[in-house]
């Protein structure tokens, strides 16, 4: 359920006051002034104010020398006890540094999170591309390589709603007519791996393999590289022992 809000869209109760103030934060608005908070969740300067105010005593945000709000390490700490931090990425971790050691491409880690593809972890070097995702944000489903494995995945009907919704295209190469893209996501399922072509970034290409745990998807490991390296075939081989490495370590634990 929703929270209840006002006429102008601001929340009315103080939990949704101080979500509505947290979710301000994104990856392009990291510190943010009292006035833009406030303009953002959509609250009066004041009632701002007294949220922010209690954030700040509580830890869950600070208040920087620039007089800019930025997100608190007790907030940081708390969002460590998520599972996704707790078991997946920390059961994860010596598989991706070793995955990574054999490809020295990008490695990507992502499970599926509010219909776009969240980015568990990642680990990048100096001869990997440079890419946009980053640990802790999130792109959309249908145009990484991880993404097009989660959404394949997905029941029906959840496919259907998602094709359904306007699909944005960040370069030219983007699939977004929903027929194509519908047969793409058949075919991940047939062949057990997705692969992207300069569809979230130019220059660069990815394949990504499920991790599949009791019969279910729960997760999605990829590689990015640049598309003179994508070595499609060699890289499902390294992705898909992997992914059974990292379901062995979840169901070992």
């Amino acid at each position: 359920m929703s929270p209840a809000r006002t006429t102008s869209g601001a929340p009315v109760s103080s939990i949704g006051r101080g979500i509505a103030v947290l979710a301000c934060f994104t990856s392009r608005a990291h510190a943010l002034t009292l006035s833009e908070l406030s303009a953002a969740s959509k609250l009066p300067m004041s009632s701002t104010h007294r949220v922010v105010a209690e954030l700040v005593t509580g830890g869950f945000l600070v208040r920087g020398q620039d007089k800019r709000y930025r997100i608190g390490t007790r907030l940081w700490s708390i969002a460590q006890l998520a599972p996704v931090s707790e078991q997946l990425r920390e059961r994860a971790l010596p598989t991706l540094a070793r995955l990574y050691e054999e490809t020295g491409e990008n490695i990507t880690l992502a499970v599926l999170d509010r219909g776009q593809a969240l980015y568990v972890d990642r680990l990048v070097g100096e001869r990997s591309v440079p890419i946009v995702s980053r640990s802790g944000g999130h792109l959309p489903l249908h145009t990484t390589g991880v993404g097009k494995v989660l959404l394949a995945y997905q029941p029906k009907e959840s496919i259907e709603k998602y094709l359904g919704r306007r699909l944005e295209r960040p370069t030219p190469y983007s699939i977004a007519d929903p027929v194509k893209l519908e047969k793409e996501l058949a075919e991940v399922r047939t062949n057990g791996y997705s692969v992207t072509r300069q569809e979230m970034t130019p220059g660069t290409g990815s394949v990504a393999v499920p991790i599949v745990r009791k019969g279910r998807t729960i997760a999605a490991v990829g590689v990015v590289a640049h598309l003179a390296r994508l070595d499609v075939n060699r890289l499902v081989a390294t992705l898909q022992q992997a992914a059974a490495s990292i379901a062995k370590e979840l169901d070992d634990h």
